[in-house]
């Protein structure tokens, strides 16, 4: 080998960098797939809460809850992005005869929200549309 190449061998600047973006491939999918399955969780949790708030909020005859669907609105709001559900995503029955098998008078409310994330995760996480509901006797 001449010196030139054997200098070139021994020259190891810039393997950092071809390290880094052979791990990068991998590890930013999977970083970001990370994110959107907590923002996944986290959005859902805070819609069936809203859920059972607002089926509570119905069941007692609050005069807060006068306007259901808005009430809602407005509890998810105050937890999550603004927007993203709206008062037609929010269906309320004041006088379900069951719920989970129950029988009796139940408040029931049902919310439906379309998520805003990306398609990083696999099914059933990616799913666009995001179903809750919650019942109170």
């Amino acid at each position: 080998m001449t010196p030139r190449l054997r200098h070139l061998r021994a020259d190891r600047r810039g393997t950092t960098a071809v390290e880094f973006a052979l791990i990068s491939t991998v590890l930013l999918p999977m970083l970001f797939g990370t994110i959107e399955l907590g923002m996944v969780m986290w959005t859902r949790n805070v819609l069936q809460s809203t859920a059972e708030l607002t089926a509570r909020c119905v069941s007692l005859g609050s005069t807060q809850c006068t306007n259901a669907p808005s009430y809602a609105v407005a509890m998810a709001n105050n937890w999550i992005l603004s927007g993203i559900i709206a008062s037609s995503d929010v269906t309320v029955k004041a006088a379900a005869t069951s719920c989970n098998g129950n029988v009796g008078s139940f408040s029931t409310v049902a919310i439906k929200s379309s998520f805003w994330g990306g398609n990083l995760l696999p099914a059933p996480f990616n799913a666009s549309t995001i179903n809750v509901s919650a019942c109170y006797p």
